[in-house]
């Protein structure tokens, strides 16, 4: 604040007034005329200065939004207190006071932008650097008890989960798998806004990004709407290989109202929605056995392919087979025949019925120097459960439905305190519970079709059903599994703000309790897989009933808490009018979650537990009496990790419309809690066994291993005499010295502001990643640590296990805290202010992600030679991607009137995105490494990978015939690996347009009632 010669003005009184619910706050400017208000609710406000010898200064539509730095330079002029010089004018765009990179979705592009499902979380992806990559890890429809809209956003080459969201500025994220529960509706939305670098250390938790959302709150006036959305399939393009389009069915309703309880002090806002959802996915393909070769006859394959017996090595003559499994011939009763060339069957998935019913009420109070705010939200969500007859069935419909019965509630009670003028304390209190049920909805179970294997009875009175089986090149059958996905935390986050001269001082902690109490029946139904072509090919293998792989396992039953525990201070200091510069610490100590019955464990070769004595050499215990070397919860607590921030921001011109700004900081990501679930798949407590080379129909028997089910299906917690099976496996256990990921992240941004509300920006951003991790649900960062060493000559499938490390042992998957990664990117954005009736944002961004992390749908490491071995682009590395967004409100023609609302109120949106096609690796079909791993790539056959691209031009129906030259790829050489790297081709690229067309009608009284009509 300056006179008009420039100098500071010392001692003014400064008020801002919210102008939809008069919420008022009063400041003084300091010694350098600087005034500041630390933490003020979004909307817009009308400032006012006044100072003795001074006019005084009134300025109105000022519009502070989520997250937020707002700088407003005031000049006052020499005059009587009773005049007033009023400017009708918004803040700047460009940031001039923060150096945090972020973006800014405002309420009218929220509730106009066509937002396929009226999903906000989907706002994510108009932030420059960011990439969905829901597809490329396992999610919804994927993870159990997972709700439709959770999603996966990588930013800037953070984690694939690594986004942390605030719902009213309380935590509001699924733990189990470190995702965004589904945001209320979009009406009840005020803003979304995302913070992506040069973070301040008050937030955390995060290697991608911090999203703000915030709710609508009542205002002094009553306003409100009711809305109803229709979706059919009409206009919808089909699946390539379906003959029509997916018969979708989706209606949409809801309303909102709020307004004063008391006014200017309480108001209150409440909203509904409901989605009814009917859909099926048409033009699924697999490929079955013909007729012929369900009777054993394989001679269509000659002379290509020759089939040998997997025990002796002799070729069957003219591929007939000696005979045929009867528990292969139950299951092909119940899959059609083929209706394609060769095995190619394609089918109509099984009807799929959705239902989404979502409250939310909240409620704001301007008590004295507080001001407070709660909300409750509650979500449900059913799919019923389609279980087709038995008779006349195709199994494969069983994998596109998934019948479960889900409830998200959320709580939040916040607390804004100016103690003083200089001072403020602000609280986040939040609860969050996610409760449900998933069914199988299977006709029948392996058991049913003849295997020998024991089935699960803990399954709520229903019969387990569950099937999960594996045909390599040929097809799967999957189904849901029964479980209680039971989870949830409590939040409570303290922020105390001083104002002290030219320095705002921020310094606080948080505490977050996660807990997971889940029971659920994974692997006890059995998984078969035919991968390595034991007869030289997959589906003969099916039908001779001859198994590559079988796993069993006891159930995932277990019950952690744990504290989250934050402290982290931050000082933003102004050295000059046109310089600011901020340096922050935050601490993010990792304490493990721990089990109430300590069913964890350690693999420790050469130790003996004492908690169990039967226990194979090599596996300790953890737990209240847990053996020495094995720490309670598996892990080792970690507590230093400590994270420096600094960063500036520069006002490079006079006019305030240039600004320069970077910095550079660590950043920490708590585990998701999936990592959990998946250690306590262990014997005594609830084993996995895993065999090779074994019979469909006995596995146990042909091994020579003693079935330790049904005695060891899980929830079990026996005492210091329990058994052992042997082959004892660990797809998923953690290093003892598991660490939390570490990000490096800097970056340089430079922004002008041009003409009404137009700002261009151009940024780099880099990063360099250690210690990061995964579990094959997400990244594929566990480590192999029983691999099978190849001896020349003597390696073979049927002496996997005897060449393994540990030969008493399965394989062994280490959780493991051993992937680097680095991310570097140009981001180029140009962004239009909602004003004269339109609004535009664009961003486009070229990066390259490269990390060592394993390919895609791989469970562990590619090679026990090294990390190095998977170095390459990530799968969700995509290199170049452009966004386009924005709104347009028609001129309105002069009538009045019924006509006036007729013709006038009509709005155009839209979003459009172009990105380049997600990296891929091509595999080997064999094991010819013998490593057991089974992740081998394939050799090239042409001189360089470029050889294999093809022409992108190239008609659709080739390049949907062969995306890439498939002769440039061979079968690995035997003992090695193969020598093409991770994700060396990349695939299609993807465009997507969405545009709505809406009506807006203003009614006699305040308010506005829309109807829209939508086109996508």
């Amino acid at each position: 604040m300056v006179d008009s010669d420039g100098k500071a003005v010392t001692g003014a009184a400064v008020t801002v007034r919210s102008h939809d619910t008069g919420f008022t706050q009063s400041a003084s400017s300091g010694s350098s005329g600087e005034y500041l208000f630390p933490s003020l609710p979004v909307g817009t406000y009308q400032l006012t200065v006044v100072m003795n010898g001074f006019s005084i200064y009134l300025q109105n539509g000022l519009l502070l939004t989520v997250n937020q730095a707002a700088t407003q330079n005031v000049v006052l002029r020499v005059g009587q207190v009773a005049q007033q010089i009023t400017v009708n004018a918004n803040s700047s765009l460009v940031t001039l006071d923060s150096p945090a990179v972020g973006q800014l979705v405002d309420q009218q592009s929220i509730v106009s932008l066509p937002l396929n499902g009226r999903e906000v979380q989907q706002l994510v992806f108009l932030t420059p650097g960011a990439v969905n990559v829901s597809a490329q890890n396992c999610g919804y429809n994927c993870e159990g008890g997972v709700m439709p809209g959770e999603q996966y956003a990588k930013i800037n080459g953070g984690g694939a989960n690594g986004v942390y969201y605030l719902l009213d500025g309380v935590d509001y994220n699924d733990t189990y798998i470190n995702a965004n529960i589904p945001f209320p509706s979009p009406d009840g939305i005020q803003e979304f806004n995302i913070q992506t670098t040069n973070m301040s250390a008050v937030y955390g938790n995060a290697s991608g990004g911090v999203a703000n959302v915030l709710t609508k709150s009542g205002t002094d006036q009553i306003h409100g709407d009711a809305f109803e959305f229709l979706r059919n399939y009409d206009l919808d393009a089909r699946n390539y290989f379906a003959t029509s389009p997916d018969p979708l069915k989706q209606n949409q309703f809801g309303a909102t109202l709020g307004g004063p309880i008391l006014k200017t002090r309480m108001f209150y806002f409440g909203s509904y929605q409901g989605t009814r959802t009917t859909t099926t996915a048409n033009g699924q393909v697999a490929f079955v056995p013909t007729a012929a070769e369900r009777q054993g006859d394989f001679s269509d394959l000659l002379p290509a392919t020759q089939l040998v017996d997997p025990a002796t090595g002799k070729p069957f003559l003219n591929n007939q087979l000696p005979s045929v499994s009867p528990v292969a011939t139950y299951i092909l009763q119940h899959i059609p025949l083929p209706n394609g060339p060769g095995r190619q069957l394609t089918y109509n998935g099984s009807p799929l019925a959705q239902n989404t019913d979502e409250f939310l009420i909240k409620t704001d109070y301007n008590l004295g120097k507080h001001h407070l705010s709660g909300h409750y939200l509650q979500t449900n969500y059913t799919v019923p459960l389609f279980s087709p007859e038995a008779a006349n069935v195709n199994i494969l419909q069983t994998n596109t439905n998934s019948p479960e019965n889900l409830v998200l509630k959320h709580i939040s009670v916040v607390d804004i305190y100016a103690i003083s003028s200089k001072f403020l304390l602000s609280s986040y209190f939040g609860y969050t519970s996610q409760d449900g049920t998933t069914l199988p909805p299977a006709p029948f179970n392996m058991a049913d079709a003849g295997v020998n294997i024991a089935q699960p009875t803990n399954t709520g009175g229903i019969k387990s059903t569950t099937l999960g089986l594996s045909v390599g090149g040929g097809f799967y059958i999957g189904s849901s599994i029964y479980g209680l996905w039971n989870r949830g935390d409590q939040s409570l986050r303290e922020v105390a703000t001083l104002s002290k001269g030219n320095h705002e001082i921020q310094f606080g902690g948080e505490v977050l309790r996660v807990r997971l109490p889940m029971g659920n029946t994974y692997l006890e139904n059995g998984q078969f897989g035919f991968y390595n072509n034991l007869t030289g090919d997959n589906t003969s293998d099916f039908l001779l009933g001859q198994m590559s792989n079988f796993s069993q396992g006891g159930g995932y039953y277990l019950n952690f808490t744990g504290i989250n525990w934050t402290l982290f201070a931050q000082d933003n200091w102004k050295v000059s009018p046109r310089v600011t510069l901020s340096a922050g610490l935050r601490w993010d100590p990792f304490f493990p979650y721990t089990d109430s019955l300590g069913r964890v464990a350690c693999f420790v070769p050469g130790s003996q537990s004492v908690r169990y004595p039967n226990a194979p050499v090599g596996v300790l215990f953890g737990g209240n009496n847990h053996d020495a070397g094995c720490p309670k919860s598996s892990v080792y607590a970690n507590p230093n990790n400590y994270g420096p921030r600094f960063g500036f921001a520069t006002q490079l011109t006079s006019d305030g419309k240039t600004s320069l700004r970077g910095g550079a900081g660590y950043y920490y990501e708590e585990p998701n809690t999936v990592e959990l679930q998946d250690i306590v798949g262990i014997p005594p407590f609830a084993p996995v066994i895993n065999l090779t080379d074994i019979s469909l129909a006995d596995p146990y028997g042909s091994a020579g291993v003693a079935n330790p089910f049904p005695a060891q299906f899980g929830p079990r917690n026996p005492g210091p005499d329990a058994t052992f099976p042997s082959d004892i496996s660990f797809s998923q256990i953690f290093d003892r010295h598991f660490r939390l990921p570490q990000i490096l992240t800097w970056n340089l941004t430079l922004e002008r502001g041009l003409g009404e509300g137009w700002l261009v920006r151009a940024a780099y951003m880099g990063n360099k990643a250690a210690r990061l991790t995964g579990t094959a649900d997400q990244e594929v960062g566990q480590l192999e640590l029983n691999y099978a060493v190849y001896i020349p000559g003597e390696s073979t499938e049927a002496n996997t296990q005897q060449r393994r490390v540990y030969p008493t042992f399965g394989p062994i998957n280490s959780i493991n805290s051993g992937v680097n990664g680095n991310y570097n990117a140009l981001q180029l954005t140009l962004d239009k202010r909602f004003t004269r009736g339109f609004s535009f944002l664009a961003n486009f961004t070229w990066s390259k992600n490269l990390d060592d992390f394993a390919p895609f749908l791989s469970g562990t490491n590619t090679c026990p030679c090294g990390r190095y071995f998977d170095y390459g682009p990530d799968t969700g590395d995509v290199s170049k991607f452009l966004r386009l967004s924005g709104n347009y409100l028609l001129p309105r023609v002069p009538f009045k009137g019924p006509m006036d609302k007729a013709i006038n109120g009509w709005q155009l949106s839209g979003i459009a995105s172009w990105q380049a096609g997600f990296p891929f690796t091509i595999y080997a079909t064999d094991d010819n490494s013998f490593s057991g791993i089974g992740q081998d790539r394939a050799d090239l056959t042409v001189p360089s990978v470029q050889d294999a691209v093809l022409s992108k031009s190239r008609p659709h129906s080739q390049l949907i015939q062969e995306w890439f030259k498939t002769t440039a790829f061979t079968q690995n050489k035997i003992g090695t690996f193969g020598d093409t790297g991770k994700n060396i081709l990349g695939g299609p690229r993807y465009f997507d347009t969405d545009l709505a067309l809406l009506k807006n009608t203003k009614n006699d009284r305040e308010g506005v009632a829309s109807v829209p009509s939508r086109i996508l």
